[in-house]
């Protein structure tokens, strides 16, 4: 059975499933502000075809562990991971989640952490990247994010370059 995991780019697109599973993450609910958008949400929940769940502690770690992996930790907010967390759950509760988000990262992450996805405004990813932090100041690398995002050597702020690039396997209705 497919679950679609819907992210805020979601509902500001006004993706109203029908026929499928919808779950969203408590910190979506949050980010919304736009008071239409927050009525449907709260509509689709209450009637059932929304369920707003918060992904277990596990979930979250395995996420931010792959994202550091990735390098994709500092391009991924609480809610990204919140979502991504979510769609490893179900999957392990035996749904085929679906991430619905037009944020790249968010893609590259699930398809990393073997989760479908879809965007709705923008195509998707075509390639997975990891990523690599580097300085360009001193050409120097890091695998792991730094205060601030600077480099502890030189003082310049770090910046993101694609490391390797791989075709992507999970995308879902393209």
């Amino acid at each position: 059975m497919y679950a679609l995991i819907l992210d805020s780019s979601a509902f500001i697109q006004g993706l109203d499933p029908q026929n499928e599973a919808a779950y969203t993450v408590p910190l979506v609910v949050e980010e919304l502000r736009d008071g239409f958008i927050v009525a449907r949400l709260r509509s689709m929940e209450s009637t059932g075809r929304l369920k707003v769940v918060e992904p277990e502690e596990s979930y979250l770690g395995i996420v931010e562990d792959e994202s550091l992996r990735m390098g994709e930790s500092q391009a991924l907010s609480a809610t990204d991971k919140q979502v991504l967390a979510l769609g490893l759950q179900l999957r392990d509760n035996a749904l085929e989640p679906i991430i619905v988000s037009d944020d790249y990262s968010v893609q590259n992450m699930a398809d990393a952490l073997g989760l479908g996805y879809k965007g709705l405004a923008t195509p998707g990813i075509k390639r997975r990247f990891t990523w690599t932090l580097y300085c360009p100041g001193c050409r120097r690398e890091f695998a792991e994010p730094q205060p601030d995002d600077v480099c502890p050597i030189c003082g310049t702020g770090l910046k993101r370059r694609p490391s390797r690039k791989r075709g992507v396997t999970r995308r879902v209705g393209v």
